[in-house]
């Protein structure tokens, strides 16, 4: 039985896609070893439910605005993003607790808790890169902090002793293009609840599911309410999924008897998979788009951009209906047809890839190589 430290950017939870991953991941490793756990929590955050005695939760970092903006000022070299969870006092707390208990492996979850392995001296950190924050910042703000951005995740990358895992064969090149390291890849986690809805018939509706309070959602479906949905006939039902909407756009798809906001569901596959399709329309953020692969999981297909598709394995390209403009998703949704055998072919499909939980595999070792490929 191992022992291991993780170290993360949120709560775990089912909130949204990265959350879960951690949920699952630290439930999977904690069936046979020990589970220390570290997360940041705002106030307004929902309790971590743990489902294992493996798992303790040493300590909750408290989270806000105020205490964001005073770590930010320690590191004024290094852009915001990585700093605002790290402080002096919280790094020494880590490192008396490292000491103490002699852990087989750090890991250290989302990119704003990379700073810290830096400053930690360990025979086996992990880091587990959601995204290649250059990549997201060089889609906002006409790519302005992208320079600032790759300066400090380069530096924090190559001072860094530590093993980097990343979620797609796009990001690993790209963090090899970047800044010349060999990352690992390791598949998602898919709650069991996905893996056994299976589509019953072709709902007359489509879906939209995300987290609504991260921008590169919301501003997404705001551009569809205003640039796309009102073009698209009178006949057209859509059902959105998932916590966090603001009310501006509450208000403006009130104005639509055929929008229904369903909010956050426990098990929200079983509406994913028998609508229609999800529609996906970001122009924004980085990674691997977990909630498109959760879709395809459910046997239905995706219509989105590029940018949403970005990192999705190509065995499922026949499912994946591109549109970047307002013109495109007009006609890509009103000319869309499906079969029930059509989605049952992609869930079988699903179904037989093959999932690789190098991750995992990596976290028990207690002596892997940097360049190590899993």
């Amino acid at each position: 039985m191992k022992k291991i430290l993780y170290i993360t950017a949120f709560v775990p939870s089912k909130t949204s896609a990265g959350e879960n991953f951690s949920r699952q991941l630290i439930d999977d490793i904690a069936r046979e070893n020990i589970v220390d756990l570290v997360f940041f929590r705002y106030s307004s955050d929902s309790d971590f439910i743990r489902n294992s005695e493996n798992i303790k939760i040493v300590r909750q970092f408290k989270n806000n605005s105020f205490i964001k903006f005073l770590n930010c000022l320690m590191f004024p070299f290094f852009f915001p993003l990585f700093t605002v969870r790290f402080n002096i006092s919280r790094l020494l707390f880590l490192r008396k607790l490292i000491t103490r208990n002699n852990y087989d492996t750090i890991l250290m979850d989302f990119s704003q808790t990379f700073i810290y392995s830096v400053f930690i001296s360990h025979k086996h950190i992990i880091l587990n890169c959601h995204d290649v924050i250059a990549q997201r910042y060089s889609r906002i703000y006409g790519g302005l902090f992208k320079p600032f951005v790759t300066f400090t995740e380069n530096t924090i990358f190559n001072k860094s002793k530590a093993i980097i895992f990343c979620h797609s064969h796009k990001d690993k090149r790209l963090i090899h293009d970047l800044y010349g390291i060999e990352a690992n890849v390791t598949s998602l986690y898919f709650d069991k609840t996905v893996k056994e809805t299976f589509p019953d018939y072709c709902g007359n509706y489509f879906v939209f599911f995300a987290n609504w309070r991260r921008p590169d959602n919301s501003d997404g479906l705001k551009w569809f309410l205003k640039s796309v949905y009102p073009f698209l006939g009178n006949d057209l039902y859509v059902k959105i999924i998932g916590s966090g909407l603001p009310a501006g756009l509450l208000a403006d798809m009130k104005r639509y008897s055929k929008i229904e906001y369903m909010g956050f569901l426990e098990n929200p596959y079983p509406v994913i998979s028998n609508a229609r399709a999800l529609i996906s329309p970001l122009f924004t953020g980085a990674g691997i788009k977990v909630k498109v692969m959760e879709s395809l999981a459910c046997g239905t297909p995706v219509i989105g951009t590029r940018i949403s598709f970005e990192g999705i394995p190509e065995i499922f390209g026949d499912y994946l209906i591109n549109a970047e403009d307002q013109n495109s998703f007009i006609t890509r949704i009103t000319e869309f047809k499906i079969q029930l055998s059509d989605k049952q072919r992609l869930k079988a499909l699903f179904l037989s890839y093959n999932m690789n939980n190098s991750l995992k595999e990596a976290i028990l070792q207690e002596n892997v190589s940097k360049k190590t490929n899993y």
